[in-house]
């Protein structure tokens, strides 16, 4: 259950937040128009995680931050301050987790330097730095459909950025699970007839796209995973089934992963990715009860189903205090974020102007054209 998460973030001069301050929750939806701030938020947790762990080199390389390409630091920083330094914090129990980063001289360069190094060397002898969070992150743009998936750069019980090692992994859990006698599920994930890790994704994505069922096999001495899907019918590999099982199936899998491991938090860009409104709505509330059993969730998404979804088993599961959705929107070139918190029966406390609105706006449309037409 509810271990260390990150408490609130401070960013400085990060891209276009001048100066962003957000207290995060264990469920966290940002939302909002395009190119309003909602990607950098994202980037600025990576890049945090980053640079801890590169702490001692005194640089971090911008070119692959958790396999995303943020570009070079001077497009990093904000470009409408004098100053150029980038500041980001994190904060775990109430001790902010504090990262400097400076330009280099060539601004050509693909590296940040670490100015304040040594703050963070001390702050890692203490308990609740970055350190003792284990963070997961998939990318929007995820793998698609393959015959077979080459098991690459592993990290213990992750899927990759892409998902590119959910079958690998599926087999890892499963090996794990049966050599620990102690390594469950938490209780409210465990659907599945038999306690093994694969069975209950099975049922996860059944339950997200219905009537859909999985076989993976591992073949170490050619470094290759294949993934088999079934919706109705028969068996077939990835490139048979199309997008929407293969771009869900790595949330799925990294969600129940991290929920066997304490103080963790995975974020994901646009899960709703090549999925019918029913299985948006379902993968939310998915999420959403991951939430509630210990993972910090922070979704960047442009579904109003994905949001629905979440608010919905939020309320079921009586966390909509601990859950917010996170509204970014452009005004005068600056971004502005309005927190929008979910009341206990699953309610929005408020609508701004833009925000899940346009059907609203397009039905008002059609009628006008219909009244004209009449």
């Amino acid at each position: 259950m509810p271990g260390m998460r990150i408490e609130k973030i401070l960013l400085k001069n990060f891209k276009c937040h001048n100066h962003f301050e957000m207290e995060l929750k264990r469920l966290n939806i940002l939302t909002g128009s395009n190119a309003a701030g909602k990607s950098s938020l994202v980037q600025s947790i990576l890049l945090a995680f980053k640079s801890w762990e590169n702490c001692e080199k005194k640089q971090v390389n911008t070119n692959k931050v958790f396999g995303v390409n943020l570009g070079i630091p001077i497009s990093i920083v904000s470009e409408d301050l004098e100053e150029k330094d980038i500041e980001i914090g994190l904060f775990t129990d109430g001790i902010a987790n504090r990262l400097v980063l400076g330009l280099p001289k060539d601004n050509e360069e693909i590296y940040f330097n670490i100015i304040n190094y040594e703050e963070i060397v001390e702050r890692k002898t203490h308990d609740c730095n970055l350190d003792k969070l284990r963070l997961f992150f998939l990318n929007a743009e995820r793998q698609g459909p393959r015959i077979v998936s080459v098991i690459q750069d592993i990290v213990p019980f992750s899927v990759g950025n892409t998902g590119e090692n959910t079958g690998y992994i599926l087999s890892e859990m499963d090996k794990f699970q049966k050599l620990s006698g102690h390594f469950k599920l938490p209780k409210d994930l465990r659907i599945a007839a038999i306690d093994r890790f694969s069975a209950n994704c099975e049922e996860w994505l059944n339950f997200v796209i219905p009537q859909t069922k999985l076989q993976y096999s591992v073949d170490i001495e050619r470094n290759i995973t294949t993934l088999k899907m079934q919706n109705q019918g028969e068996f077939h590999l990835p490139v048979a089934t199309g997008f929407g099982i293969t771009y869900v199936l790595p949330i799925i899998v990294q969600a129940l992963a991290a929920s066997v491991i304490t103080n963790s938090i995975l974020i994901i860009e646009n899960p709703e990715a090549h999925l019918h409104p029913l299985s948006q709505s379902r993968l939310g509330k998915f999420l959403a009860l991951v939430a509630a059993n210990g993972v910090q969730i922070i979704l960047e998404t442009h579904s109003e189903h994905i949001v629905d979804g979440c608010r919905i088993q939020a309320a079921r599961e009586t966390m909509c205090s601990d859950a917010q959705v996170l509204f970014f929107e452009k005004k005068e070139n600056t971004s502005m974020c309005n927190r929008i918190e979910i009341m206990d029966n699953g309610e929005l406390e408020g609508w701004p102007e833009g925000f899940f609105d346009q059907k609203r706006q397009d039905l008002r449309e059609l009628l006008e054209i219909r009244r004209c037409g009449s």
